[in-house]
């Protein structure tokens, strides 16, 4: 008997079981060629830029993509997938993925489509796996199934598993949308993955993470997001929207983002874990900032009046305000009315919008008239006048408003201001910064200087809302003067306060204050801070209680005494430790010989601070050294700045100081144009402590007009420099 040579066996063995080596992939054409073979091993070898032109995503529901593609910690750029294509469902990078594991790539981009609409995979099914990836991506869904990072993960038994992934980019859908995934129905483990972009809906069921988790056996476990959510129907949640089943375990929502908004939209016994702040500072340390909303490229600028009153032309739209505003006196028409109401966005890059006087009979007067589900964020009206009501007296659904007559729906309004005058002449609802909310609105971060007037003798007005009847308002004031007389010498409205005239029972205030005076001639149920609220429905506020001899509440379930809210003397009011309930690390700062004010705007000197972890007065021994590294930049060469942003860059970016070096080390600094500054002296300065900014102290700088930066007059670089920008003004 011959025996057969065992090597060739052996060879023979090997090659039948030889794994494959993956197909390389470094361009959008090897990209797009997995397509040809959904089942292959693929690797990436480079970055790809798509180029922004319309993608076709790789898989289908019908032939998906089951095979493995590692992105190797690269990244894939200019992703553009729209309806344009046939077919406007699974959409994203991927369209859709079963068995499949997809990993380590980062996608930036815009991805819109119908539904099962992801940054990353439009739809995930029979226990694929998704890891260490990264979407930026703007997502805009025309109906259901909508995520930052994939859109719905749908059927099957097998378990699918998203581990250690990001989602950065906004969502826009028509129900069961969400910051991270849309929609669960499906075996799932979702471990350690963050949601950072806001989120709109045109329909119930969203969240800031999840819009609907409905099954028995998906997990969502050491998970966050920090996005605002906001939008019309019903089952809004800061974190999940609508829960059928499946299980949430230690899970939070940064604090900053949504207020009061409930973590759960149906369940409010549905809460976080034990994932902490402190967590989520720690876990996002080195990341990148995320994606401001007003810097998409889907915003229509506004610079002039006329782009400003354009906006009525289309009251769905995404707006962003790049320059200062001045109506120069002039009158003009509310935005949105109660026919037409505002449902769009509106940023307003804490420009101003001034001089302006809007006299109407609609049931809504205010720079805006009517916000129904939309979102109005850092708007600063100054000299604002508003005044109006409908004819028709005998109407309850009316405002009369400094920044709106009405905000309701699931609307956002927040980081705003108003300054003005507000005349209420025919009817009920008249606040400072709002006549009337209604539903579930959030307004946060909001503050008010005004006189307000309801000279028709009805009821609810307020310093900042006048008939608070629905939604929560948080971390707002109000400096007014509330005047409910009726102006013919008879008796004045019932519900007046200081902050706000009436709180119903489907609405709160929570971590607010007012300094007001409050008249009424007769009137029933005068606040200094709310005319009618029972209790419970304001909590964590304040109230300056030498002004008005009033207690804080008109009535409070029959009773003057109002547990959440705190009378201040004005000493008081000028001591951080008097405001117990406020946040002065995220919200809220306050000086000598000050009330608290919101930190609408942060120096660069307290950002600097805040990168290298110094929360109080800097020390030697805290200061870095000069070979760290911060943000990129040596922490020996930093920037800081003492200017104010509406005599600064039309649109500040960040770093406000480039910052060069040349071949021997030697450091130069680049400033951006800025704006608003004829008349004014400009200069750089450097120092090598940051704390002492005194002449003596300031190397001398140089400007180079040949390159347009500024050096050390000197030459060479010290072992530390700071550097800021200052404007000066001559005085007159």
């Amino acid at each position: 008997m011959k025996h057969r040579p065992l090597l060739p066996l052996l060879f023979a063995f090997a090659a039948a079981h030889a794994v494959a080596e993956p197909t390389l992939v470094t361009t959008r054409e090897g990209f797009a060629a997995i397509a040809e073979n959904l089942a292959g091993s693929y690797e990436l070898g480079s970055d790809i830029d798509l180029g922004g032109a319309d993608w076709t995503p790789i898989g289908t529901d019908s032939a998906p993509f089951t095979g493995t593609f590692n992105g190797n910690d690269r990244a894939i750029r200019n992703l553009f997938c729209t309806n344009s294509l046939s077919g406007s469902d699974y959409r994203g990078l991927f369209g859709c993925a079963s068995n499949a594991t997809i990993k380590r790539v980062s996608v930036s981009g815009t991805v819109a489509g119908k539904q099962y609409v992801g940054g990353l995979v439009g739809c995930i099914t029979g226990g694929t796996v998704i890891s260490n990836c990264i979407a930026t991506v703007e997502i805009a869904a025309t109906n259901s199934y909508a995520g930052g990072l994939v859109g719905a993960c749908a059927g099957g038994s097998a378990t699918n598993r998203i581990v250690d992934c990001r989602a950065d980019g906004f969502v826009s859908g028509s129900g069961m949308a969400g910051g991270f995934i849309g929609y669960v129905y499906a075996p799932a483990v979702i471990s350690n993955c963050v949601a950072r972009g806001d989120v709109r809906s045109a329909a119930s069921y969203y969240g800031g993470f999840v819009g609907r988790l409905a099954h028995d056996d998906a997990t969502i476990s050491d998970c966050w997001c920090s996005g605002a959510v906001w939008g019309t129907g019903g089952d809004i949640g800061s974190f999940i929207g609508h829960h059928v089943r499946g299980t949430n375990v230690n899970c939070a929502v940064s604090a900053y983002a949504n207020g009061p908004r409930p973590f759960c939209g149906n369940d409010p016994a549905i809460t976080g874990g034990r994932l902490t702040q402190a967590d989520i500072k720690a876990r996002s340390a080195k990341w990148p900032e995320a994606p401001k909303r007003a810097k998409s490229s889907a915003m229509i600028p506004i610079s002039t009046p006329e782009e400003l009153l354009a906006v009525t032309n289309n009251l769905s739209g995404s707006y962003v305000l790049t320059a200062d505003i001045d109506f120069d006196g002039e009158t003009i028409e509310p935005i949105g009315n109660y026919r037409t109401p505002f449902k769009g966005e509106f940023y307003g890059q804490n420009h101003k919008i001034s001089n302006f006087y809007i006299d109407t009979t609609d049931k809504y007067a205010g720079l805006f008239g009517k916000i129904n589900g939309g979102r109005v964020s850092g708007v600063q009206v100054e000299e604002g006048y508003v005044t109006g009501g409908p004819a028709d007296s005998g109407l309850e659904d009316v405002g009369v408003g400094g920044l709106a007559g009405k905000i309701d729906s699931k609307s956002l309004v927040d980081g705003c201001w108003f300054v003005g005058e507000v005349w209420n002449t025919n009817s009920v609802n008249a606040g400072g910064f709002v006549g009337y909310t209604a539903d579930a609105p959030v307004i946060l971060r909001c503050c008010v200087e005004s006189y307000v007037a309801n000279e028709s003798g009805k009821s609810y007005t307020g310093g900042f809302v006048g008939n608070h009847g629905g939604g929560f308002i948080a971390d707002s004031s109000a400096q007014s003067s509330v005047d409910s007389s009726d102006g013919y010498g008879g008796n004045g409205g019932d519900n007046v306060g200081g902050f706000a005239g009436g709180v119903s029972k489907a609405a709160r205030i929570d971590t607010s204050w007012c300094y007001s005076y409050v008249s009424s001639d007769g009137g029933h149920y005068r606040g200094a801070f709310v005319g009618l609220a029972s209790s419970g429905l304001v909590t964590g506020s304040y109230y300056e209680d030498t002004e008005n001899g009033l207690k804080a509440a008109g009535t409070s379930s029959g009773s003057d005494d109002y547990a959440g809210i705190t009378p201040l003397g004005d000493e008081e009011m000028q001591r951080k430790e008097s405001f117990t309930a406020l946040d002065f690390v995220d919200v809220w700062k306050i000086d000598e010989e000050t009330y608290p004010y919101l930190r609408t705007f942060f120096s660069a000197y307290e950002l600097w601070l805040n990168d290298v972890g110094i929360t109080d007065e800097p020390k030697p021994e805290d200061m870095p050294k000069p070979e760290d590294m911060v943000n990129g930049i040596p922490a020996g060469v930093r920037y800081v700045f003492d200017i104010d942003p509406s005599i600064g860059p039309a649109d500040l970016t960040e770093p406000l100081l480039d910052i060069g070096f040349d071949e021997d080390g030697n450091p130069s600094v680049t400033i951006p144009e800025p704006v608003n500054t004829e008349g004014a002296a400009l200069t750089v300065q450097a120092t090598e402590d940051l704390a002492d900014w005194s002449d003596e102290n300031l190397v001398p700088m140089a400007y180079d007009g040949g390159d347009g930066t500024w050096k050390p007059a000197a030459g060479g670089s010290p072992p530390r420099l700071f550097f800021r920008w200052k404007i000066d003004f001559a005085e007159e």
